[in-house]
């Protein structure tokens, strides 16, 4: 069994009762686009995407129902190991998702010192790679090195993308597709539809990988490490924070 790392654009339209002139109240139509993030562990990719697909799709407890279009998905399978400052592991999802929920349900989180505002692809690049976390830490600008939480008995949950490379630019993609055309018994080349990125977690990924550290910084750098001989080890990266599990039950029984 897997686990794969979903994020969705949709847009939702929902009736609601509204304010309008004169105090009262009328019946209005409010739309809204929104990104939703879920891991789903299933047997493979489309036992998850449906599952996930099936999440999106929820109706609210309350009477008035609501449509849901799906705009874009997109989609990364986890590394089958849980990175830490210690050690590499198999990921043990039931117990994860326990722990986190606890964690959650009992501690309260400051986005800040995590660390998810900082540039991660800047302040670790893959080459001059930092030997240990303290030369790494002293390697940082001061103003980015204090905001960040150091202690390492504080430990974080961290969800990080390995990004799909980017498209050729326009100009090549445009070379190409004259080529084809030419090459073609028809002159018309279809073009792919544009993709949605009005949220930028909706960026192509090429893989999904589970970090416990102190801060993204030092959850970047770990990856760095890990990755150091493969083909991905170039590849930019994202770190979102911990969104929630689908499944985790299942994963034990495997």
């Amino acid at each position: 069994m897997g686990a794969y790392l979903f994020t969705a654009a949709t847009t939702r339209s929902q009736m609601r009762l509204t304010p309008v002139e004169g105090h009262k109240t009328a019946d209005r139509i409010h739309t809204w686009d929104a990104c939703h993030s879920l891991i789903v562990c299933a047997n493979n990719s489309d036992e998850a995407q449906k599952r996930f697909e099936e999440w999106l799709c929820t109706q609210p407890e309350e009477d008035n129902p609501m449509q849901i279009q799906i705009r874009r998905i997109v989609a990364a399978q986890f590394v089958d190991q849980l990175l830490t400052e210690t050690e590499y592991a198999q990921i043990n999802w039931p117990l994860i998702a326990q722990q986190e929920e606890s964690f959650t349900a009992t501690t309260p989180l400051d986005d800040f010192e995590q660390g998810y505002w900082v540039d991660v692809n800047k302040v670790v690049p893959v080459p001059g790679l930092s030997s240990s976390i303290e030369t790494l830490r002293e390697g940082l600008p001061e103003e980015i090195r204090s905001s960040l939480n150091w202690l390492a008995a504080k430990q974080f949950l961290f969800l990080l993308s390995v990004l799909s490379p980017p498209p050729p630019p326009a100009e090549l993609k445009n070379e190409m597709a004259a080529e084809v055309s030419d090459a073609a018994e028809s002159p018309d080349v279809t073009e792919p539809e544009q993709e949605d990125m009005d949220f930028p977690e909706l960026v192509d990924k090429d893989a999904a990988v589970l970090i416990q550290a102190r801060n993204s910084v030092v959850a970047a750098w770990l990856w760095r490490r890990f990755a150091a001989n493969t083909p991905l080890a170039v590849n930019a990266i994202r770190i979102d924070p911990w969104c929630g599990v689908m499944g985790a039950e299942d994963a034990s029984e495997k």
